[in-house]
């Protein structure tokens, strides 16, 4: 696999797990790995995407597989115009009272805003 696509697809899976609060090490106990550097190396783009882990990967954040292996995904179809920097980003948060709950849903929130504030997203 070309480095520049691997690069593109690694950057998409990241995008994808950190939009939706997942960690590595979940994505990778979902993927059957035995450990989840098996699944950090497709993030660092050290590794190929296997089409069963891409399939697995698209039904669970529900989206198309292109997207994953796309050069230019789209996240969740939610960017709209708004904010300063050309887009915004609508992110469904589940509450039940918790502390724990809360607290998780703050951090996964600021992790994408740092990443909108660099562009990454």
């Amino acid at each position: 696999m070309e480095k520049e696509l691997k690069s593109h697809i690694a950057e998409n899976l990241r995008k994808h797990r950190v939009l939706r609060g997942y960690t590595q090490e979940y994505i990778a106990e979902f993927l059957g790995k035995k450990d989840y550097t098996a699944y950090s190396r497709y993030e660092q783009g050290r590794s190929n995407l296997k089409m069963e882990d891409a399939i697995k990967l698209a039904e669970l954040y529900q989206v198309d597989v292109q997207d994953l292996i796309s050069v230019s995904p789209t996240i969740a179809g939610n960017i709209e115009g708004g904010s300063s920097n050309g887009h915004h980003i609508s992110v469904l948060v589940e509450l039940d009272g918790s502390n724990e709950k809360l607290e998780n849903n703050i951090k996964r929130l600021k992790k994408i805003n740092e990443l909108m504030s660099k562009e990454e997203l």
